[in-house]
Order: structure tokens, then sequence, then C-alpha cells
């Protein structure tokens, strides 16, 4: 809340507390004067009343000592009292315990019942004196005229009991001096109080003036500063008070404004030309890796298009080796049914050698077929191990661009870390162009798996379809085998039955061997299938790449 107080609010607040408290100081102090000065009174009264009763009780002793009747002795104690006085009037006197005045100064006083007597006030000082007394004693303060006059004035008397003569021994002050006393200090304290508010008020105005015009003017100042109008003069400077480095401060805060302008002017032709360059660094990365990834991704297409049109042809030449096998099969059983017959026809020899040379020189015709079928297809399947030695070189080429792609996207991460919160697009194509290049690697891997699988299996069709061959052969000399042994019919009919077994185990392995190839073609085709697949993920993956790389280089060029 004092937060919210203005300095001169707070300043004056500081004086009423001031004078509240030396008000409350002056109220305080009077008022202990006052009851410092009734204690020490009752102190002094107490002391003279047993002395006086003392005084009483000694002349009580001598008058018993020399031998006088009570009677003698009360009036020797009563002349005593009443000659007995302290202060300036001041006196004492007795009663009894009915309140009857034993001794007292003045005669016409002695010897009145004063129990029921009140003062002006209603106050029985008789009946109260009597009372304390007979409780070991105390004090009453009531109203009574002095001697000679009729006015009432506050008084205090203190009362303790003589048991001998059964007196109330008592003795009185008036207070009305130590009211004289109290105001005359009143008057004094109050002056000294009122002197020192004065000087405490004048004092405060005038620090008040001298920190509040200051400050306010220091205020005005740095509201006109904050405007922008760094003309303005601080006041107060040449003070050498807390005011004074106050006013010094906003000097240097002011010089500080005034250099804040200057610099931001510099910060800001600073960050143009920053900015211009920034655009024309950008312009020639984007450029420059255009340029580089341009190039690897048209590769990488052409790549992708050659391996697809590789894989069709890989697959229709797979298709052709399959057919080509299924005629040699076809040829074989053929080959296996003419053995048959010629076995058939060993047991009919006799009657029938013109048929047995029909179908010598029918199987020796097929033979020849098989070996030209067999020749044309293992050149095929040369072709088709060629042709994936030709995928395994482009699926190569296709995992060096991928090598490179990456290499580049790792340099953009880089030159994209270096341009800070400006490369953070470029940092994500960057990541993106480095994962497709990773995806592109592992379809390579993959492709170079199946083509090394194709590889292998043309390797296999090659070797079978020279087994092929090598049985077409041995057909070939089973049929010369025959015709020489037709020719020598006198002892070729053993031979010819051997010979004929010899032909149909042949011609069974002639159909095992194609059964082979065809699951070799059969093969080769299912991986010219996944070539093409890999062939069409690759153009996939190349066009996405492409799409990337050219957004990337937009939000470059527009950076």
């Amino acid at each position: 809340m004092l937060g919210n107080l203005r300095i001169s609010s707070k300043l004056l607040i500081m004086v009423g507390l001031s004078v509240l408290g030396i008000a409350m100081v002056a109220f305080v102090g009077l008022s202990n004067l006052r009851s410092n000065l009734l204690e020490d009174r009752k102190a002094k009264l107490h002391d003279v009343v047993l002395l006086a009763r003392q005084a009483v009780d000694l002349d009580y002793q001598a008058s018993k000592k020399a031998g006088l009747s009570d009677a003698e002795a009360l009036e020797k104690g009563k002349a005593l009292l009443r000659t007995l006085r302290f202060g300036k009037d001041d006196y004492f006197y007795a009663f009894n315990a009915q309140g009857l005045v034993q001794a007292h100064p003045s005669p016409n006083v002695e010897n009145k019942n004063l129990y029921n007597a009140p003062d002006s006030d209603g106050v029985f000082f008789t009946r109260q004196q009597i009372e304390l007394a007979a409780q070991g004693g105390g004090f009453v303060a009531y109203r009574f005229p002095r001697a000679g006059g009729t006015e009432p004035l506050p008084k205090i008397s203190y009362a303790t009991e003589f048991k001998p003569y059964g007196w109330t021994i008592g003795g009185g002050i008036y207070l009305d001096d130590i009211d004289a006393i109290f105001w005359q200090q009143v008057w004094s304290i109050g002056t000294l109080v009122g002197v020192a508010l004065l000087l405490v008020v004048g004092m405060s105005l005038l620090l008040g003036r001298s920190i509040v015009g200051p400050i306010t003017g220091m205020t005005a100042a740095m509201r006109k500063i904050a405007a922008g109008e760094t003309a303005t003069v601080i006041p107060a400077q040449e003070r050498r008070d807390e005011v004074g480095a106050m006013a010094q401060s906003v000097q240097v805060f002011k010089d500080n404004m005034i250099e804040a302008v200057r610099l931001r002017g510099e910060q800001d032709e600073l960050k143009k030309k920053a900015e211009t360059e920034k655009h024309g660094l950008l312009g020639k990365m984007a450029d420059d890796f255009e340029h580089s990834v341009r190039g690897s991704l048209d590769a990488l297409a052409g790549a992708a298009v050659e391996l697809r049109t590789t894989s069709n042809s890989m697959s229709t030449t797979a298709g052709e080796a399959s057919q080509q096998a299924t005629t040699v099969a076809a040829v074989a059983e053929q080959a296996s049914a003419n053995v048959q017959t010629v076995a058939a026809a060993t047991e009919e020899l006799s009657s029938s050698v013109s048929e047995i040379g029909r179908q010598v020189a029918q199987s020796t015709r097929i033979a020849g077929q098989a070996v030209e079928e067999a020749n044309r297809t293992n050149l095929t399947v040369q072709g088709l191990s060629a042709a994936a030695q030709k995928i395994g070189d482009v699926v190569k080429l296709i995992n060096d661009i991928a090598s490179q792609t990456n290499l580049l996207a790792l340099n953009a991460t880089i030159e994209a870390a270096r341009a800070g919160e400006a490369g953070k697009g470029f940092a994500v194509v960057a990541s993106e162009v480095k994962s497709l290049a990773s995806q592109t690697a592992k379809a390579t891997e993959d492709i170079s798996a199946q083509v090394a699988a194709m590889q292998g299996a043309t390797t296999d069709a090659v070797q079978a379809i020279e087994n092929i061959g090598g049985t077409i052969g041995a057909i070939n000399e089973i049929t010369t085998a025959i015709a020489s042994a037709v020719e020598e019919q006198g002892s070729a009919t053993k031979e010819i039955a051997r010979n004929v077994q010899e032909a149909a185990q042949g011609t069974s392995m002639v159909s095992g061997n194609i059964g082979s190839v065809t699951r070799a073609a059969g093969e080769t085709g299912t991986a010219a299938g996944r070539v093409l697949a890999s062939a069409e993920e690759l153009n996939e993956q190349a066009a996405m790449l492409r799409s990337k790389v050219d957004g990337f280089l937009v939000n470059i060029r527009a950076a």
C-alpha cells in the first residue's frame, strides 16, 4: 500500500507519526510525573505519621514510667499530638473508634464526632481512616478546606492505629500544590514539544521539497527521454546526496539510450546486410545443391528405367527359355516313345527290319533337332546370364548414386546447422533426402540379392543344358550304333535290346533335366518379376526424391 503513495504523502505520514509519538511521550511523561509526585507525597506522609505515632508511644512509655494515671497520660499524649507539625502548615489528629476527635490543632474541632461526616464528594473520610487503621494502616483521598478557608481542596490522609489509647492517628496533605507543579511542568514540556514539532515540521517540509522537487523533475525528464527527446536536461546532477546520485544515474540512462538508438541503427543496417548476404548464400547453396543432386537424380531415374527395361527383357527371356524347355521335354517324351517302339520292334526284328531302319533315321533326325534346340537354349540362357550381369552393374551404379546422395544429404545437414534458425527447413528436407537415399540403398541391396540368385539359377540352367546336349549326343551315338546293329543283324538282337534300355534311361534323364531347366526358367521369371518390382519402387523413390529436392530448393530460395 505504501508503494502507491507519493513521497510527499509518505513524508507527511512520517511527520504525523513523529508528532503523535512526541505527544504520546509527553503524555506518558506527564502522567508519570503526576504519579511520581503523588507517590512521593504519600511516602513522606506515611513516614511522618509513623513518626508521630512513635512519638506518642514514647510519651506513653515515659508517662507509665513516671507513674501517671491513664487519664493523665492520655491528656499528655493529646497535648503532644497538638504541637507536632510537618511541612509548612500540616498537622496530626486522632480519632477514637466512634469517630470522636481526640486531638486536633483547632480547639473547635476537638470532641466533634466526624464518623458520619462526608466531604463535598460524599466520601466518609473519618470512617474510612478508622477502618484502614484497624487493618494496619492506609490512605484515604477526599476533599477538605484549609484552616480558615471554606473551599474544599483535594487532600490525602494516612491513618494508623495506636492501641494503648484506642486512637486512630492520622495526618494529611493537600494536593493542590501537586496540581500546580504538574501544570507548570505541562506548560514547560508543552512549550518544548511545540518548539520541537515546529522544527520537525519545518525540517520535514524543507526535506520534502529538496527530495520531491528534484525527483519530480527527473521523472518528467525520464518521460521525455522515453518519448525520444534525448536533448532533455537532467536536473539536480550537481547535488552530492542520493538525489544527485539518482540524477547522475538518469544521465547515464540518457547517454545509454542515445547510444542504444545509435547501435539500433547500426544493428538494422547490419541486419539488412546480413539478410542480403544470407539470401545470396542460400541461393548459391540451392544452385550448387541442385547442380550436384539433379545429375544424381537424373542418373538414378535413368538407371531405374534401364533396370525396369532389363528386368522386362529378362522376364521375357525366362519365359522363352521355359517354353523351349517345354518343347525339349516334349521331344524327349517323343524320343522315349520311339525307344519303346524300337524295343517292341526288336521283338519282331525278323519281320520289321525296314521299320527299324525308318525309326533309326527318325531318331537321328530328332536327335539332331534336340541338339539344335539345346544349343539355342544354351545361347538364350547365356544371354540371360549376361543380362543378369548387366543388372548387377546397374544395381552397383544405383548403390553408388545412393551413397553419393547420402553424402550430399549429410553435407546439406551440416550447412543447415550452420544456417541456424533459417536452415531448419533445409535440415528437414536434408533428413528426408538422407532417408530416401537409405531406402534406395536398401532396395539396391535387395535387387543385388535377387540378381545374385538369378545369376546362380542361370548358371544351373547352362549346366543343365550342357547335360542335355551331352545326353542328346549319346542318343545320336546310340542311333548310329542301332544302324550298325541293323547292318550286323547276325549278332545284334541282344545288343539292340541293351542299347534300347540305355536309350530309355537316357530319355528319362533328358526328361528330368528338362524339368530342372523348366524350374530354373520359372525361378528366373520370378526373379525378373522381383527385379521389375524393385525397379518400379526405385523409380517411385527417385520421383519422390526429385519432388522433395524441388520443394527444398523452393524453400531455400524463398528464405
